[in-house]
């Protein structure tokens, strides 16, 4: 009988197969799958791993761009903040987008509060729940309040009536447009900061992507064991996991200097010279990732990697040769690395 490559029990024949790549990213044509992936662990990563990447990454914006149904920044999310990026009176409010079944996309501003001292201040912004009085002391009489977002009046009031308690200063002064021009859009700023779950998430597509690649007996080896504490088990150091390369991944696009695709690329390197087995992985071609899975590698020099289209929805192998370590620097300095074409 199978272990799974994350807790080591046995798989049984109805754990149902782990997808290398969250459908919620795409369905791709072959599907790979994993099927050395327990019942428990799938569960877990679905609920503890995935959901939060979606709705916390830049990853998770990205895909709404693709009409995948989701929901993107929110009251309670971190790692990610959709804001409006155009109008005086709204700048900086922050916002939810969302994507429906029918790929139906909205922007949703939530109910806050925006307060400068003057007209050069920037706006600083708060949500209904952390309007507090500590938030008002910093606004002397005279200063500026802008009352955003929600779905009707009554929300509108509860906000106004919030704001009067905590601001004895405060003057109502009726409402305001709202920022959307004729065609109903609103430029909006993104801000994203890779949080400890969305890290291990990565490593987990990582490590997926090794065990389809390299096999699953591979990839419960020992020398796995820390990246396998970190990704099931949320146990060791996130520094040293996920790093953010400067260059794409694909060759053609660092030498163009142009995006050659929206899909995802996925790749592995054993590389015997630096001791590192390592994953290369960006979805939706947004950030490059660097994920080394050891640095304890001792088998062979190889190289191996699939593009994931998000036009066709196939999956095809990508043509692999080795560069020197001036074409896209490694972590590690004094190796080499592959370039995938």
């Amino acid at each position: 009988m199978k272990k799974c490559i994350y807790c080591r029990c046995d798989v049984t024949a109805d754990a149902g197969r782990e997808h290398v790549i969250p459908q919620s990213f795409g369905v791709f044509k072959p599907d790979l799958t994993l099927n050395c992936v327990c019942r428990t662990c799938n569960g877990y990563f679905g609920s503890k791993l995935e959901w939060p990447m979606l709705i916390e990454s830049i990853e998770g914006g990205r895909r709404l761009q693709f009409g995948l149904k989701g929901t993107v920044g929110g009251i309670g999310t971190k790692g990610v903040m959709p804001t409006v990026a155009e109008g005086d009176d709204w700048k900086g409010a922050r916002t939810r987008i969302r994507t429906e079944k029918d790929g139906t996309e909205s922007t949703e501003v939530l109910p806050q509060v925006g307060a400068r001292r003057n007209a050069s201040d920037p706006w600083e912004w708060v949500l209904a729940h952390e309007l507090t009085t500590e938030f008002a002391d910093r606004y002397p009489k005279g200063s500026e309040f802008r009352i955003v977002g929600g779905n009707d009046e009554a929300d509108n009031d509860r906000i106004v009536q919030k704001l009067i308690a905590v601001c004895t200063t405060f003057v109502y002064g009726g409402k305001m447009n709202p920022p959307f021009s004729g065609d109903g859009k609103v430029m909006l700023h993104v801000e994203t900061q890779t949080s400890r779950v969305v890290g291990r998430c990565l490593c987990k597509i990582a490590f997926n992507y090794m065990a389809m690649t390299c096999g699953d007996t591979f990839a419960l080896a020992r020398d796995f064991d820390q990246m396998r504490e970190f990704i099931r088990n949320d146990v060791g150091d996130e520094m040293g996991r996920v790093f953010v390369k400067h260059k794409p991944i694909i060759a053609q696009e660092i030498l163009s200097g142009q995006r050659g695709t929206d899909g995802h690329v996925l790749t592995v390197e054993g590389r015997p010279a630096d001791s590192t087995l390592e994953i290369q992985l960006t979805l939706f071609n947004s950030i490059p990732y660097r994920i080394p899975m050891t640095r304890n590698y001792i088998g062979h020099r190889f190289a191996q990697g699939h593009h994931f289209s998000l036009e066709s929805g196939e999956v095809s192998e990508l043509k692999t040769t080795y560069a020197g370590p001036d074409f896209d620097p490694p972590i590690s300095s004094g190796s080499s690395s592959a370039k995938f074409d």
